[in-house]
């Protein structure tokens, strides 16, 4: 028998249960889109990494933007900590502690933070599907930052400054992973948490 005479393998599909099966489209897809962006995935990409064939993907998610939805409220989900009172975050060294947390927990989470830095370059595009989420995500960011920098002489200017820094750092890290957040985030924050 040549290699041209054998019949290719039959793909075997795995039977899962409807929210475990649409779990780990969503899954496979964050972790897709954080390596290459969301322009750059398919559909068969998506369907090939979870070992089905794309209308499976299409019958729990009816387009590639319902499925970005999808991956941007997984995200979301993961990315949820109870935010503190304003009476825990009232003065600068308590408002840098709890940030510092946030940023170790982001830390232990390369995934979360590349999807979102890959998706929010990509959606600076008017016509990217994630565009107007980032808006509405960067808006809801600048008022809590705002909210727990109120003890700032300006703390607008203060909440985009510190939104400025950390989008930044997050995307030096991205990019090189060599990069000491914390030490840097510790050096920056040395010098913001103050009162004005």
């Amino acid at each position: 028998m040549t290699a041209q005479t054998v019949p290719p393998k039959k793909r075997v599909q795995t039977r899962l249960a409807p929210v475990v099966r649409r779990r780990q489209i969503v899954e496979e897809a964050t972790r897709l889109i954080s390596i290459s962006g969301f322009k750059s995935v398919s559909l068969v990409d998506i369907a090939e990494a979870c070992g089905i064939r794309g209308p499976s993907v299409l019958h729990h998610f009816p387009s590639m933007n319902d499925l970005l939805a999808a991956v941007l409220d997984h995200r979301d989900e993961v990315d949820t900590e109870e935010a503190p009172t304003l009476e825990e975050i009232a003065f600068p060294s308590s408002t840098s502690a709890y940030l510092r947390r946030a940023a170790e927990r982001n830390l232990g989470r390369p995934e979360l933070i590349r999807l979102y830095v890959i998706l929010g370059a990509e959606a600076v595009d008017a016509a990217h599907p994630a565009h107007q989420y980032f808006l509405d995500r960067e808006e809801r960011n600048y008022n809590g930052f705002a909210q727990m920098l109120s003890w700032k002489a300006n703390p607008l200017w203060a909440a985009r400054e510190l939104m400025a820094f950390w989008t930044g750092l997050e995307r030096q890290w991205v990019m090189d992973p060599a990069v000491d957040f914390l030490a840097i985030w510790d050096n920056f924050a040395e010098r913001f948490f103050v009162r004005d």
